[in-house]
């Protein structure tokens, strides 16, 4: 498969480079897109990986900064424009955004409320499974010692016997 333009990904040392800005200074404008809904492609060491469409809104943010607006003002504005349907749930559900409002349809929230519903139960059913394995660990090791301490004592009981007894009768 041939790359172009719009499946090539660059990492933060890159795309940097690309924008002509620090790192440091990318991290911070990539920081406030995602404080207003803006989500980045990120890898399995949760690195951003910055598509064309993302170093085009990190040029549309950096002109907006250098025209007079805050990064947080230039931000807000840019996110507002931005088409959403590349994130998670508007692709995977057909969440259809236009403006302050959001339409689902029934079936499609019923669908998203019932996957909530089970990865919170599983969540809950891990919990406790964890909580009754640690429970059940920690028995057994107060059951082992209070065992190991019991036979320690019956041995020494058994040796202060046999001293006894041999110091009364001579026996051997």
């Amino acid at each position: 498969m041939r790359a172009d333009n719009e499946t090539i990904g660059y990492f933060t040392k890159l795309a940097a480079e690309k924008l002509n800005v620090t790192k440091s200074r990318l991290r911070h404008l990539t920081m406030a897109l995602e404080k207003n809904g803006y989500r980045f492609t990120r890898n399995k060491s949760n690195q951003r990986i910055f598509f064309q469409e993302d170093m085009e809104t990190i040029s549309q943010l950096l002109d907006k900064v250098k025209s007079g607006f805050t990064i947080d003002e230039a931000s807000k504005t840019i996110c507002r424009k931005t088409d959403l349907d590349h994130l998670p749930a508007s692709t995977e559900y057909g969440v259809v955004i236009s403006g302050n409002e959001v339409s689902i349809a029934t079936e499609q929230l019923r669908s998203m409320v019932e996957q909530v519903a089970a990865s919170a139960a599983q969540q809950a059913a891990d919990q406790v499974a964890q909580r009754f394995t640690t429970e059940f660990e920690r028995r057994i090791e107060l059951r082992d010692k209070q065992l190991m301490v019991h036979l320690r004592e019956v041995t020494e009981a058994k040796k202060r016997r046999k001293g006894i007894v041999f110091r009364l009768f001579g026996a051997k």
